[in-house]
């Protein structure tokens, strides 16, 4: 009826982006912004879907203009921060002190509600995704930048807190006021703060040191150049390197000699030890199991030709025969793993004493788990339906019911203040 309208074309691509249709919405809001330049919604908009897609350097153009158009634009700072993390760290920390100085408490109320979340964030990427583990259906959810509290911060009343900090490198130190507020709340705590800090890379061999059948790296944070040429002769090669604080193999090299090392550029990195995880059929592998209250749910495995495996660069979709094994271990993750492994994730899921992580991982050659990494910054999203991957979401139910379930069952926190209200109630 009226195809021409920008503010139209934003509407259905907000309605597209909330079903996770991104593709689309990213279509619609360029349609809206070659209708009107100078929309501004339809600009941050664009920029953010552009972001949310990965496609950092199409988002900069429509995010900046966005800014001209409204310098203080909440969203547009947030987008700004993401894009320009890599390349000039400075700037973004200025987009970010930008968003969040102007506002860093933000609620979106459920349509039917049922529960309040109170979420904790941090501004930089740290945070573990909540999007589908939330059911935004009937949980309101308060986000809280908790770096940027301050003294007169309102947060509404909510049942349950989840700690989303899932990076502990790149956590953030909170201010007294958060402090303070933690320790006088006695609300469920999904993820205490003192758990997710014992996933940092370097702590995880001595996390999970005696683990039968459980094989983790040799590990090793180093702030420069001349530090890692040591740690990585004692360590010894071949060896990994990525900057510290990322993941996704944002970064990482696989270094062979000690005349590799010298030529990567200098930057804060974590080194660890490669274990060459090849099978026998030529292909790496990595399992991906979740953990919801310390209980195992399979996720994912990716089968990939090349040794940095990720499930979008494997090319499974061309290879029914792996899909199927795929499927294999989603239907009976123990059976696959064979039961040394199978205990040994088990056993980790019980080590790291979170409610909720995730574990990346392959095999040996002896059947044991390789450890890649163990945290609670661990991506579960539903596959596309009808598509060729559909068949992961039937997992993807099953932890997202269990976190559900935890969720209303996590018994509230002993605390001073709650012990006191409790005390006081009970006086005749």
């Amino acid at each position: 009826m009226a195809p021409a309208r920008p503010r139209l074309l934003v509407t259905l691509a907000t309605a597209l982006i909330e079903i996770d249709r991104f593709d689309e919405a990213e279509r619609v809001l360029t349609r809206a912004v070659a209708l009107a330049p100078d929309c501004t919604a339809a600009l941050a908009n664009l920029a953010s879907v552009l972001v949310r897609r990965g496609k950092l350097a199409e988002a900069e153009l429509p995010c900046r203009a966005a800014l001209l158009n409204d310098p203080d634009l909440v969203s547009a700072h947030q987008n700004m921060s993401a894009i320009l993390a890599v390349a000039d760290p400075a700037a973004a920390r200025a987009h970010r002190d930008a968003a969040y100085r102007r506002q860093h408490v933000f609620t979106v109320a459920a349509p039917d509600p049922r529960h309040h979340v109170l979420v904790l964030a941090a501004a930089d990427q740290a945070n573990t995704p909540l999007r589908h583990l939330l059911d935004r259906r009937h949980t309101s959810i308060t986000t809280w930048y908790v770096e940027y509290a301050t003294e007169n911060d309102l947060v509404p009343p909510h049942d349950a807190i989840v700690n989303a900090i899932g990076e502990p490198e790149l956590a953030p130190i909170l201010p007294p006021s958060a402090e303070r507020w933690l320790q006088a709340e006695g609300a469920r705590l999904i993820n205490a703060p003192a758990k997710v800090a014992r996933t940092r890379r370097e702590c995880l061999p001595a996390l999970l040191a005696g683990v039968a059948g459980c094989v983790v790296p040799e590990v090793a944070s180093v702030a420069d150049a001349p530090a890692r040429a040591v740690m990585a002769a004692r360590i010894g090669f071949p060896v990994l390197v990525r900057p510290r604080g990322t993941h996704g193999g944002l970064g990482l090299k696989l270094v062979t000699t000690p005349q590799h090392l010298a030529k990567l550029p200098e930057f804060p990195a974590i080194l660890t030890k490669f274990h060459d995880f090849r099978a026998a059929d030529g292909y790496w592998r990595k399992y991906r199991v979740i953990f919801v209250d310390r209980r195992p749910f399979p996720l994912h495995l990716a089968i990939s030709p090349h040794w940095l495996v990720h499930h979008c660069t494997a090319g499974m979709e061309d290879d029914a025969a792996r899909r199927a094994e795929e499927q294999r271990f989603l239907a009976d993750w123990r059976a696959v793993l064979g039961e040394v492994a199978a205990d040994a994730v088990t056993a980790i899921g019980q080590r790291l004493d979170l409610d909720y992580a995730g574990l990346d991982f392959s095999l040996t050659g002896q059947g044991e788990v390789l450890v890649f990494e163990a945290n609670a910054a661990m991506l579960v999203h539903p596959e596309q339906e009808p598509g060729i991957f559909a068949y992961r979401n039937a997992a993807v139910r099953r932890i997202q019911a269990a976190f559900a379930a935890m969720l209303g069952n996590v018994p509230k926190r002993e605390t001073p203040a709650r012990r006191n209200r409790e005390a006081a109630d009970a006086e005749p």
